[in-house]
């Protein structure tokens, strides 16, 4: 036999065969590269298919700074310019003050015309929910006339008794708000909406009641936060029940803050 007549046939078959595989499966590859992949639902199709409503909302913001601030120690002199009211000093950053006699709210003696005339820099609140049930009130500071999200250090609990008469608050506060960066682009309503869908967090038959821009805390160092722009959003369930969700307006993070919330609500 001719081994070298031989070996030559095998390299020419192996050769061709490996020019077949090789074929083969460029043919292939080739054949799943042309499949056409599904595009994603627009979220308008989705909300659609889950019959989710959305209520018409304000001409959207479409860009924001993130803003930063001080924690706020409260000093004798500034607590004795308070008329009415005893103070206990809970800690240097916040106050419990009690009225010595109650002041009556009315239509025109408003809550928030009590707390710009009786609290430090008292303006600088916005109101955030009432509690019938417990005659609590919260207010949250505010910068850029939007709300910083449940923040310990930036927030204003009052209370009330039965015969609708403020009796008191605890206050924390902070300084020196304000934009320390370039402004950064938002993301869309929609998008937004989006991102609570693909995580689940949007029940069918629910109603998108609002979205609005606050600030939510996106660091903490020592005494100094920096704070992100944050889209609050109400939705209302089929049953009537009302669910809250945070996202981060730059970044498009879900920011869960339940543990202010809860501080809050112990408080």
């Amino acid at each position: 036999m001719d081994w070298s007549k031989t070996k030559t046939i095998f390299i020419i078959v192996f050769s061709i065969l490996n020019v077949f595989l090789l074929s083969l499966y460029l043919n292939r590859y080739n054949a799943s590269q042309q499949i056409d992949k599904p595009n994603d639902t627009p979220i308008e199709e989705k909300l659609i298919l889950d019959n989710i409503k959305v209520l018409a909302t304000n001409d959207e913001i479409k860009e924001a700074s993130y803003v930063s601030g001080t924690v706020h120690n409260f000093n004798q002199e500034e607590i004795e310019e308070l008329s009415n009211q005893t103070i206990e000093i809970a800690a240097k950053d916040k106050i419990i003050s009690t009225f010595d006699e109650p002041i009556k709210i009315t239509d025109e003696n408003t809550l928030e015309k009590i707390v710009h005339e009786q609290v430090i820099n008292g303006a600088a609140y916005s109101l955030w929910k009432i509690d019938e049930e417990n005659n609590t009130a919260i207010l949250f500071q505010q910068v850029n006339k939007r709300l910083v999200y449940y923040n310990s250090n930036a927030k204003l609990l009052v209370r009330w008794n039965e015969e609708n008469e403020l009796i008191g608050y605890e206050q924390t506060i902070l300084d020196d708000l304000e934009n320390f960066n370039m402004s950064q682009k938002l993301l869309p309503h929609m998008q937004v909406i989006n991102k609570l869908y693909d995580n689940s967090l949007l029940k069918p038959d629910s109603m998108i009641k609002e979205i609005k821009l606050g600030y939510s805390t996106l660091a903490q160092l020592t005494e100094t936060q920096v704070f992100a722009p944050t889209w609050h959003i109400l939705v209302e369930l089929l049953d009537g029940t009302i669910e809250e969700y945070f996202v981060n307006a730059v970044e498009g993070r879900v920011v869960d803050i339940q543990t202010e919330k809860e501080q809050t609500a112990v408080e």
